[in-house]
């Protein structure tokens, strides 16, 4: 699992109550499943949701054209099937700056098999944009944009009128999607005008920034504090994640994460989509 990966799964799933999951999809997921699909070898899904009427949702991300892609697709689909004894209705959701190139079907003597596999830039970026939802927003990022400036300045807006701790996650989220469509230069240029630097400048991904010079304090902070916003950073999108998946960390928990050092905190994010349940986690 990459880093966009966790981003996007974070996003989708804190989305249960509609947003552009549910318009993506047609299905409103009431409920999120493991994503250890057993086998030979086990596969992991990206994502494997179950609607209330009992449909299984299954969505991939794609950021590079592969040209197996049907074939990757069905073999999901029979695995899900194999676990959970439901036909799921599959997405694949290709988010990669290349233009889309993947075939969609599988075909052979008297055997046909479709996997719907769409771009994100064909969602219009003013849809998402002007969505109630936050997680909509920033996946705006990854759109067809006419003015990546302007783009990411009304995204950073929408950030700036959330809580603290949605902040934190979703400034680390914004970081690392426009990574994909290489706007994090952009991205800076644009906190060094805006009101919200203020508020951020104890942001834990750029270090600590001074009001006096922005510019110069932006580079120094980002270089100073790179290693400790790093660990305080991934704490808070750890802890963030797994609240949202599993409810409130038991103190124990919330304590192991405190002191988890950089290369800790990477393998608890990779086993986060993974693990059933807390026990497994940290086990």
């Amino acid at each position: 699992m990459n880093q966009y990966d966790i981003a996007l799964k974070s996003l989708l799933q804190r989305q249960l109550q509609g947003g552009f999951l549910s318009r993506f999809t047609g299905h409103r997921i009431t409920e999120w499943l493991g994503t250890e699909l057993p086998e030979v070898r086990t596969r992991h899904v990206d994502l494997l949701g179950k609607t209330a009427e009992g449909q299984l949702v299954h969505i991939e991300f794609q950021s590079r054209n592969h040209p197996r892609m049907a074939l990757r697709m069905a073999e999901y689909a029979l695995a899900i099937y194999r676990r959970y004894k439901v036909i799921p209705t599959q997405t694949v959701i290709y988010v990669g700056e290349r233009p889309l190139r993947m075939p969609p079907t599988l075909a052979g003597p008297d055997w046909l098999y479709t996997c719907r596999i769409v771009d994100i830039r064909d969602i219009p970026t003013e849809d998402l944009l002007s969505s109630p939802h936050l997680e909509d927003a920033i996946l705006a990022v990854l759109t067809r944009l006419s003015d990546s400036r302007d783009t990411i300045r009304r995204i950073l807006q929408r950030i700036a009128t959330a809580t603290p701790d949605q902040r934190t996650v979703a400034m680390a989220e914004l970081m690392l999607l426009a990574g994909l469509r290489q706007l994090k230069m952009i991205m800076k240029k644009e906190l060094e005008q805006m009101s919200i630097l203020i508020d951020i400048n104890r942001h834990t991904i750029f270090g600590p920034i001074h009001r006096e010079g922005v510019k110069e304090g932006l580079e120094k902070g980002l270089e100073k504090g790179r290693q400790k916003g790093r660990e305080e950073g991934a704490r808070l999108f750890a802890t963030d994640l797994l609240t949202q998946r599993f409810g409130k960390l038991p103190p124990a928990h919330a304590k192991r994460i405190q002191n988890m050092n950089q290369a800790e905190l990477a393998t608890l994010r990779t086993r986060i989509f993974e693990a059933k349940n807390l026990k497994d986690l940290f086990a």
